[in-house]
C-alpha cells in the first residue's frame, strides 16, 4: 500500500524477523525457489480450485477497480496517457476507457491501469501493503478481450494475479519503500500483470517462471512524489500492467528470463528490499489465500489517512473551526513517515492526497474527502483559506496503539484543542479486513463513482456483467459498454 509504508518496522505479519536480504544470497541455484514455485502455481491454477470466497473477493475488487478507473479517466493527467496510448497502439480489440477507439493489450492496459490508480481511490491490502487491483484487473481484462476469454478463465487469471501481488507485498513491505524508496505498485504490479497474462495464455510452469524473470527487470518506480508531488505514481500502475503483459508475451515466444529472478543473489529481493521475508512468497501457496487481506478505499486519499479522517469526522459535529488551536494526529510511524512530508500547503493533487495535514483539514472544513471536495480544492489551487488555516494547525505524532498493530490494522487517534476544550477520538480505517465493507457497499461505491461518468444505465450493465463472470459470462460484456468518450474534468 503506497499510503501506509514508511519507516522501517519489524512487525510480525508483514515483515517478520529482520532477515537481511531474506537469506537469498547464493540460494536456489537449482531453480527450485520462489520464482519457480510461483510460476508453477499460476500455470497450474484452475477455476475449479478457486474457493467461493476467493471468487467473491476477486469479483468485488474487479468492480471496485472499474469504478476507480472510470473516475480516474476523467482526470487530465490520465487523459494524457490515454491520448499517448491511442496514438501509439496498433489496431487491436481492447477497450481503452474514455475513448471509442481500441488498441492492443499492452496499450489498453497502460491507459486503463493508469486511470485505475489515477485518483487514489483504488484498492490496497493489509498487511501486504500493496495496490493489486489497479494493475491486475486492467491487465486481465485487456488480455481476456484480445483472446475472447470468458468469465471462468478471467477469474482464474485474476485470482492468480491478486495472489502473486499480495505474496510479493508480504515478502517485501514495508522495507521496499521505507528502506529503498520504491513504490509498491510499480514493483509488485508487473508480476501480477505477468501472472494474469501468462495464465490466460496457458503458459507452462517453466515459461511462466521465465515470464516472472522478465517481469523482474521491468519492476520499479520511486516514491519521491510523497515529498515533492507530481502525478507520476498514477503512471506506475500503467507501466507495470504494460510490462507484465510484455513479459508474458516474450516468454511465450521463447525469450528466457532468469529462473531465480525473485530470490536469487542478484534478484528482486536483494536489489529492492533490505529486510525481506522470502518465506511469505510460498508458505501455504495454493492452500491458504492471501486475497482475504484486500481492502477497499472510501476516500480519495492515501490509505494511511483513512483512519485519521474517520477519527476527525467523529469530532466534527458541533465544533467551531474558528476556535481550533491544534489538531494532533497520532498514527503508526510508517504512516507518519509516508504522509507527513508534503506539509499543509500541497501544490498538486498527489500532494493533497498524501498530506496528512491537508487531508484531515479537508474533512473538518469541507466535510468529505471525495471527488467533489478534491475538485473544489483543485479549482482553488489547493489553497482554500479555511482549509489551509486548519491544515497549518495539524501536527503528527506516533501513537503507541497504532504502532502496535501496524501493518495488520490501520488505527489513528485525533485530538483537537479548540476554545479551551480538548476532544479526542480513535478510529480504524473502514474497508480493511478488520472492518470490511459489505457487497452492497462496494456496489454502491462503484455506482457512485461510475454513474456520473457513464450514466446509471451503463453503470448497472457493468455491475450485471461483472456478476455474470461467476457463471462464465463473456468478458467483453464488462468492457464493451465502456467504449465511449469521457470528458476531462475542467
Amino acid at each position: 500500500m503506497s499510503g501506509a509504508c514508511g519507516a522501517n518496522h519489524q512487525h510480525g505479519g508483514a515483515c517478520g524477523a529482520n532477515h537481511r536480504h531474506g537469506g537469498t544470497r547464493g540460494a536456489n541455484h537449482q531453480h527450485g525457489g520462489a520464482t519457480a514455485a510461483l510460476g508453477a502455481f499460476v500455470a497450474g491454477l484452475t477455476h475449479d480450485a478457486l474457493p467461493d470466497d476467493v471468487v467473491d473477493r476477486v469479483l468485488a475488487h474487479t468492480l471496485d477497480h472499474l469504478g476507480a478507473a472510470l473516475l480516474g479517466a476523467t482526470m487530465p493527467w490520465n487523459a494524457v496517457v490515454r491520448r499517448y496510448a491511442l496514438g501509439e497502439t496498433p489496431d487491436g480489440p481492447c477497450t481503452i476507457l474514455g475513448a471509442t477507439g481500441t488498441g492492443r493489450p499492452e496499450w489498453a492496459a497502460l491507459a486503463n491501469a493508469t486511470a485505475g490508480h489515477g485518483f487514489e481511490i483504488d484498492d490496497y491490502a493489509l498487511p501486504a501493503l500493496a495496490h493489486p487491483g489497479c494493475v491486475v484487473v486492467p491487465a486481465a481484462l485487456a488480455v481476456a478481450e484480445s483472446r475472447g476469454a470468458r468469465g471462468h478463465a478471467a477469474l482464474t487469471a485474476l485470482a492468480a494475479g491478486f495472489e502473486v501481488v499480495l505474496r510479493l507485498g508480504l515478502a517485501t513491505t514495508p522495507s521496499l519503500t521505507s528502506d529503498r524508496g520504491f513504490h509498491v505498485t510499480g514493483v509488485h504490479g508487473v508480476f501480477g500483470a505477468a501472472a494474469v497474462a501468462g495464465r490466460l495464455a496457458g503458459l507452462d510452469p517453466a515459461t511462466m517462471a521465465s515470464a516472472f524473470g522478465l517481469a523482474a527487470s521491468q519492476a520499479g518506480g520511486v516514491t519521491e512524489y510523497t515529498r515533492s508531488g507530481g502525478e507520476v505514481k498514477r503512471l506506475h500502475a500503467g507501466l507495470a500492467a504494460m510490462g507484465g503483459i510484455r513479459a508474458a508475451r516474450l516468454a511465450a515466444e521463447g525469450f528466457p528470463g532468469p529462473p531465480t529472478a525473485i530470490e536469487g543473489e542478484r534478484g528482486l529481493l536483494h536489489a529492492f528490499v533490505a529486510n525481506a521475508r522470502p518465506e511469505a512468497l510460498t508458505d501455504e501457496l495454493g492452500t491458504a489465500w492471501r486475497v482475504h487481506g484486500l481492502a477497499v478505499k472510501r476516500f480519495c486519499v492515501c490509505a494511511g489517512l483513512h483512519a485519521p479522517i474517520e477519527a476527525a469526522a467523529a469530532l466534527r459535529p458541533g465544533l467551531d473551526l474558528s476556535t481550533v488551536d491544534e489538531v494532533v494526529v497520532g498514527t503508526d510511524a510508517a504512516t507518519r513517515h509516508h504522509v507527513g512530508a508534503i506539509g499543509p500547503r500541497p501544490k498538486d493533487m498527489t500532494g493533497a492526497q498524501f498530506s496528512a495535514e491537508h487531508a484531515v483539514a479537508t474533512r473538518l472544513v469541507l466535510g468529505g474527502n471525495g471527488p467533489a471536495e478534491y475538485a473544489r480544492l483543485r479549482a482553488a489551487g489547493f489553497d482554500l483559506p479555511d482549509v489551509t488555516r486548519v491544515a497549518e494547525r495539524v501536527r503528527l505524532e506516533v501513537d503507541a496503539q497504532a504502532e502496535a498493530v501496524f501493518p495488520h490494522r490501520l488505527l489513528a487517534r485525533v485530538t483537537i484543542r479548540a476554545g479551551g476544550r480538548e476532544l479526542t477520538a480513535r478510529a480504524e480505517a473502514r474497508g480493511t479486513p478488520a472492518l470490511p465493507l459489505s457487497g452492497d457497499e462496494v456496489r454502491a461505491k462503484f455506482t457512485g463513482l461510475a454513474a456520473p461518468v457513464v450514466g446509471d444505465r451503463t453503470a448497472a450493465a457493468v455491475v450485471a456483467a461483472v456478476d455474470a463472470l461467476r457463471d462464465d459470462g463473456p468478458v467483453d460484456a464488462v468492457t464493451a459498454p465502456l467504449r465511449r468518450t469521457i470528458e476531462e474534468t475542467p
